[in-house]
């Protein structure tokens, strides 16, 4: 009930601010804008969301540090967070809130994509099965991402640091997939392993492959857990 409580808060307040009615609408203008102007997906001659995908999952390093920068940088800034910590709830409850309220609103942010697959539907023979499998994929790049953003958030509180260190932790597993030409050999298997789209791209094929999964849930819990311990060491000073 606790965690629930968090999430319902943290939630309210994204859409009571003016939060979520800039950063999606900035991020669905990103999309749309690469998706079908720089690398118009209409012109391709093949009935495929790679393309959407991609530039999806590449704002999502805007998204997230933008959805997550406020949720406890805010509150120690103002000093709230020193309340909350008092209260009969774990950290682990407070940081499940609302680390639960970022995923929904990203969730909202991705069922607004819902027209480009619903479009490219009628153009031609879609196959649905890398649709799926490419939503699924990022959810779940969405859910890790969104623990890192949880996790850098906790630690600071300034929001233009949590921004700014969020996108640079969310980036560097996107920016080694671009280097992995100069990565030797014996290497490889290991720093392949390490990069978002490496994961992304299985799951945006159709594969469903329980590697995937526990990449994207270990990356996820990983940040949760940094958060946790960064508000454990603040109620214990």
């Amino acid at each position: 009930m606790n965690v629930l409580a968090v999430f319902r808060r943290e939630l309210s307040s994204s859409f009571d601010s003016p939060l979520a009615y800039i950063v999606v609408p900035v991020f669905l203008g990103l999309v749309a804008a690469f998706t079908l102007w720089f690398q118009d997906m209409f012109a391709q001659g093949v009935v495929s969301l790679r393309s959407f995908f991609f530039w999806s999952s590449l704002f999502f390093v805007i998204l997230v540090p933008a959805i997550t920068m406020r949720l406890f940088a805010e509150e120690r800034r103002t000093g709230s967070l020193e309340l909350l910590v008092t209260l009969p709830i774990t950290e682990l409850q407070v940081v499940l809130g609302k680390y639960l309220s970022a995923l929904a609103l990203l969730a909202v942010a991705l069922l607004l994509t819902a027209s480009y697959p619903i479009t490219m539907a009628t153009m031609g023979d879609l196959d649905w099965g890398p649709v799926f499998g490419g939503y699924l994929g990022l959810f779940l790049l969405g859910a890790a991402l969104c623990g890192i953003g949880v996790a850098a958030s906790a630690v600071t509180s300034n929001q233009m640091i949590a921004f700014l260190l969020s996108m640079v932790l969310c980036l560097m597993p996107f920016a080694m997939g671009f280097f992995l030409h100069q990565v030797p050999a014996a290497l490889l298997p290991v720093v392949q392993y390490m990069t978002f789209d490496y994961h992304f791209n299985n799951l945006a094929r159709g594969v469903l492959d329980s590697r995937d999964l526990i990449y994207f849930a270990s990356v996820g819990a990983a940040g949760l857990a940094v958060a946790v311990l960064a508000l454990r060491h603040g109620r214990l000073k």
